[in-house]
């Protein structure tokens, strides 16, 4: 057993990319509590235990408790989570639009410089990594003109702050595979990665390799360095809390991974069990050990067992399987319940999937959750949006070649985000709405233009006075109404 806990040991620090040496430790990361979250998302989480299957062969001689096993089964219920909440976040459907009052060749240019940088598409990621970590970091650059976003891992990220609560410089640093540079054995070679930004440059490094038995970091040499001189940081530093003492903000894994845990070990013994009652044990009785290795089956597919002889399979009735699905379901509630995630049965969700309204019923604590991260991301992607677009802008007046910026233009500041709703309006929702004005309307509760700004933003209705003008303007086709 000592040779398991020091074999047990040395996979542990490897996997997690430390190297132990006099006591101290050598990390690639910058906190541990965000590399055991980036585990669970991996699936890593129980690599330094003894496989399960092993686990069963060894009990034999020296039995190994089931949570010093990995599980047989590993359900990534944190990935699930986390790409829920990030879907519902900054997802297609739900994805905020520019606006800008009173200026719209500026909501113009900014819908472009988000269309060209692709800004939503970098958002998905790094809001899966937001929901992980309470943190995300979004770097962008210009190559040839056109922007480029870049999502990192925060736990590989150094950031610091203005007294405001600006990103004030950041380092982004990390060990990774060289798979094109390989040693005498043919094995790709493990190097370091590191760049700085700050206000007025972005720097990069060379790539040492990493020495895992090394004390401190390499020798970094600078190969490029770019003086922008803008006065920001060109990257943006996301959180889920506005903690100024806290680099990172609350993850969505914090208070679960326990649970997380038992739903994997109750899986796997169920599987153990169900396996077992598949390929179950035979028994013998009335029959010595003798009479069993003499054991002959006949030309019928029978076991001659002489006169006293029994034989039968020793099975489990399962309702220890029955009992542990039945404590799975309420782990599965309470993850829910802590991490305000709803994940309901495909059936529930096909019932109630013809209106918006139940959709929002039944996901009432992930509208919560979203409200109040909307808030939280909403500044940080105003403020990365506004950043691009002015680099974008200086870019375009220098090189008309690669945006033509009209005479005398100069974007807006004053930008703003329209949030659509977390569970769009079904037919039968906009149906019942309909009713409801047409309802009021006839009963000359409500007044015909009050009830067509009430339904302005389902038929894409801009000006409300064009359209009730256009309304008394246009023919009576039935003068008795629609029945």
């Amino acid at each position: 057993m000592a040779f398991m806990s020091a074999r047990q040991s040395k996979r542990v620090n490897s996997n997690l990319g430390i190297v132990s040496k006099n006591g101290e430790k050598n990390k690639t990361y910058r906190s541990d509590i965000l590399n055991t979250y980036d585990q669970y998302i991996l699936s890593t989480q129980y690599d330094d235990k003894m496989d399960w299957d092993e686990a069963n062969i060894a009990s034999k001689a020296n039995y190994v408790g089931i949570k010093c096993r990995k599980p047989k089964i590993i359900y990534n219920f944190g990935k699930v989570l986390t790409n829920r909440v990030a879907a519902k976040l900054v997802g297609r459907d739900v994805f905020p639009s520019v606006a800008v009052d009173d200026d719209p060749l500026s909501e113009e240019f900014y819908k472009l410089v988000m269309k060209r940088s692709g800004l939503q598409v970098h958002l998905i990621p790094a809001m899966r990594r937001l929901g992980i970590s309470g943190s995300a970091f979004i770097r962008f650059k210009f190559v040839m003109g056109q922007p480029i976003l870049e999502s990192y891992n925060s736990n590989y990220c150094y950031p610091t702050f203005s007294p405001t609560g600006e990103l004030d410089s950041i380092k982004v640093q990390y060990v990774y595979t060289d798979e094109e540079d390989k040693d005498e054995f043919g094995k790709p070679k493990q190097k370091w990665f590191r760049i700085d930004l700050n206000t007025q440059s972005d720097i990069a490094y060379d790539n040492p390799e990493y020495d895992k038995n090394a004390m401190q970091e390499p020798d970094f040499t600078i190969t490029e360095r770019v003086d922008h001189g803008l006065g920001f940081v060109q990257g943006e530093w996301f959180k889920t809390s506005d903690d100024p003492l806290k680099v990172d903000g609350d993850s969505l894994l914090g208070d679960i991974l326990g649970f997380i845990d038992e739903l994997n070990y109750s899986l796997s013994q169920s599987s153990q069990a169900v396996s077992y009652n598949q390929d179950p044990q035979l028994w013998f009785k009335g029959m010595d050990e003798e009479d069993i290795e003499q054991l002959v089956r006949s030309s019928s597919k029978s076991w001659g067992l002489g006169r006293d002889g029994e034989a039968g399979f020793l099975e489990s009735n399962l309702n220890g399987v029955t009992v542990a699905d039945a404590f799975r379901d309420a782990v599965r509630l309470n993850i829910q319940d802590i991490a305000r995630v709803v994940l309901l049965d495909p059936e529930k969700v096909v019932g109630h999937a013809q209106s918006g309204k139940a959709m929002e019923v039944l996901h009432a604590p992930m509208i919560e959750l979203i409200d109040e991260l909307r808030p939280r991301i909403e500044p940080r992607i105003l403020s990365l949006l506004t950043k691009i677009s002015l680099v974008y802008y200086m870019v375009g007046k220098s090189n008309p070649g690669i945006l033509t910026v009209p005479a005398g233009f100069t974007p807006s500041l004053n930008v703003g985000l329209i949030w659509p709703e977390i569970f769009p309006q079904t037919m039968q929702d906009l149906r019942d709405k309909v009713q409801v004005v047409t309802s009021a309307t006839s009963a000359n509760l409500i007044s015909r233009e009050t009830g067509t700004k009430w339904l302005a933003k389902d038929f894409d209705i801009d000006n409300v006075d064009d359209e009730v003008a256009k309304i008394a303007a246009q023919p009576v086709i039935n003068p008795f109404g629609a029945f």
